[in-house]
C-alpha cells in the first residue's frame, strides 16, 4: 500500500465524522426547534384559556350587575 492510499483512507474517516457531526447537529437543532414550538403552543393555549375565562367572568359579572339593578328578565 502506498502512502497516498493510506492518506486517502484516513481522509474518508474524517469526512464521515464531519457528516455524522452535521447530522447530529441538525437533529439537535430540529429537536430544539420542535421543543420551542411545543412550548410556544402550550403558552398560546394557556393564554387563550385565560382570555376566555376572563371574558366569561366579565359576562357573568355583567349579568349579576344587571340583576342587582332590578332590571332582571322576570318582570
Amino acid at each position: 500500500m502506498s502512502d497516498a492510499d493510506i492518506d486517502d483512507d484516513f481522509d474518508d474517516d474524517f469526512s464521515d465524522d464531519d457528516d455524522a457531526k452535521m447530522v447530529e447537529e441538525a437533529e439537535t437543532s430540529v429537536r430544539t426547534r420542535l421543543s420551542s414550538l411545543e412550548k410556544r403552543r402550550l403558552i398560546d393555549n394557556l393564554l387563550e384559556e385565560k382570555r376566555l375565562a376572563k371574558e366569561l367572568k366579565d359576562e357573568l359579572d355583567d349579568l349579576d350587575n344587571f340583576d342587582e339593578d332590578g332590571d332582571d328578565w322576570e318582570d
